[in-house]
């Protein structure tokens, strides 16, 4: 990108939704926040700021948040942007026939309305002094009075939103994005003129997005596990630690990780800094825990947890397998997604407790969505991969969706329809999140998100392997004033031309 060319290119692997309905996954919610701005948005510092609204409060007991909406904003059609506009995009999503997996952003909300052009309150089933922070979340956008239900494949594949871009074309799935700058945005104009997203293969995606890079097509990459020392030896390279985990769900429905025993055994078998060591080149943060250093006082340190079974410890892990009836020989299958860096670590790791335990792991290969289907079928046993980006900053968005009771919603046939695809369940935890959610004392808050981390981390409901790390590449020869986003994702309205050409 240059000044006479100010175009930002990038590769992606499909998105499951780009309309703020289904927006979910990190590729969907880049698109859809280049197209929606929300009720608020958070700063540089990452904190929270006014967005749409101009204002923001909650009565005394929580349970009542009003919003005072700006009234100069627009949609990129020109219609107006109002509390309305809230209202129908909230409704729409909310629509049964939807069945849309975000649907629990709004779990908490008994209902919601305009009082007026620009006055939209929400009333709140029970106390959460941090649902402001949940409104970032693209299924609270808002959508023109145009717009149709959300099974309506026209605009899921062109929404028209109300922020820094526009769709030039109709998404192209399988093959490109093409965004447009939004003249009608309230916001500082992007530099950026236009966005050209590539969809790539998900099985090679990752080494083709790096290696597009690498020869000047791209002016942005993840990183390749296998590259990463290569990459951040060079000037572009970016690093932010992020408020999220990569984890295995074990499938505590369904035998053999029923057991805690069981999962004991998996958890201490692992060589959590080893793998980091030879497959990230020391780049992450062995996790002890759900939620991570970035979380500041919700964090607890590896010593305070009564009896840590996150340490490698192959003599404890053979005690526990056998106790869970699970000795060498025993089979066990392991479901990852490929196309993502995964392949090497995931085999050194089903290697390790083939050498600590003598399980017989079973790999189970399959692309991104195949993945999905897999960990939310009543069929799924064993344990499988997976990563937690936050879509907000509160420990809120760790642990209600991946383990609360109320986030597991199996459909007749079985299925899940919730995040908590290993069905854990404990009325303990459940209980610490009702309490950290109506905490107003801030210390009070943090230190029931503690207890309800330990709650979780002593069942092993999810079994931590390391925090969050982002770590990005950019052209700091042609682009400046790129950042990494709280979603991961690069701030396409920050970037800015350098004098240099192609």
């Amino acid at each position: 990108m240059h000044a006479t060319d100010p175009v930002f290119r990038m590769g992606i692997t499909e998105p499951t939704a780009i309309d703020p309905y289904k927006a979910q996954e990190g590729e969907g919610i880049l698109v859809c926040k280049a197209l929606f701005t929300g009720l608020l948005a958070l700063d540089e510092a990452g904190r929270l700021a006014p967005a749409t609204a101009s204002s923001w409060h909650s009565d005394d007991t929580a349970t009542v948040w009003t919003f005072t909406l700006c009234t100069d904003t627009v949609f990129s059609d020109g219609e107006p942007v109002t509390a309305h506009s809230f209202v129908r995009g909230l409704t729409r999503a909310l629509d049964p026939a939807a069945n849309t997996e975000t649907a629990y952003h709004l779990a908490g909300v008994r209902s919601f309305r305009a009082d007026s052009d620009d006055t939209l309150i929400f009333e709140l089933a029970e106390p959460d002094v941090e649902f402001d922070l949940k409104t970032l979340q693209p299924i609270f956008s808002p959508v023109p009075s145009g717009t149709g239900p959300a099974l309506d494949p026209a605009y899921n594949d062109m929404p028209v939103g109300n922020g820094p871009f526009v769709m030039a074309e109709p998404w192209r799935h399988g093959e490109s994005i093409r965004l447009l700058r939004n003249d009608r945005w309230f916001g500082p104009a992007p530099e950026i003129a236009e966005v050209r997203i590539d969809i790539l293969d998900p099985v090679t995606a990752l080494d083709d997005e790096y290696e597009r890079f690498v020869d000047g097509t791209y002016d942005y990459a993840r990183i390749p596990p296998a590259r990463t020392a290569e990459a951040a030896a060079s000037d572009g390279f970016l690093e932010q630690e992020g408020a999220g985990l990569f984890y295995l769900i074990p499938f505590c429905h369904q035998a053999p990780m029923d057991s805690l025993d069981a999962r004991r055994a998996l958890s201490a078998a692992i060589d959590r800094q080893g793998l980091i060591d030879t497959y990230f080149h020391g780049s992450r943060t062995p996790a002890h825990s759900l939620l991570s250093p970035w979380f500041g006082e919700a964090h607890t340190p590896r010593g305070e947890f009564a009896d840590d079974w996150t340490a490698y410890d192959p003599e404890r892990a053979r005690t526990a397998a056998l106790s869970a009836g699970l000795p060498p020989g025993s089979r066990v299958d392991f479901a990852y997604n490929t196309g993502a860096g995964h392949d090497d670590w995931v085999h050194a790791l089903a290697a390790g407790l083939h050498d600590v335990l003598g399980w017989e792991v079973e790999l189970i290969r399959t692309d991104a969505r195949g993945l999905v289907d897999h960990r939310t079928s009543l069929a799924a046993a064993g344990f499988c991969r997976a990563g937690w980006a936050c879509d907000y900053p509160t420990p809120d968005n760790m642990l209600f969706p991946l383990l609360h009771s109320s986030c597991t919603a199996p459909d007749a046939d079985g299925t899940a329809h919730g995040d908590n695809e290993g069905r854990y369940a404990n009325p303990e935890f459940d209980a610490l999140v009702a309490k950290a959610r109506a905490a107003t004392d801030p210390a009070e808050r943090a230190d029931a998100w503690r207890r309800a981390d330990r709650t979780a981390v002593a069942d092993l409901a999810l079994i931590p392997l390391w925090y969050r790390t982002d770590q990005r590449v950019h052209a700091a020869g042609r682009i400046a004033g790129l950042r990494i986003d709280f979603d991961g994702n690069p701030t396409l309205t920050t970037v800015t031309s350098r004098s240099t050409t192609r």
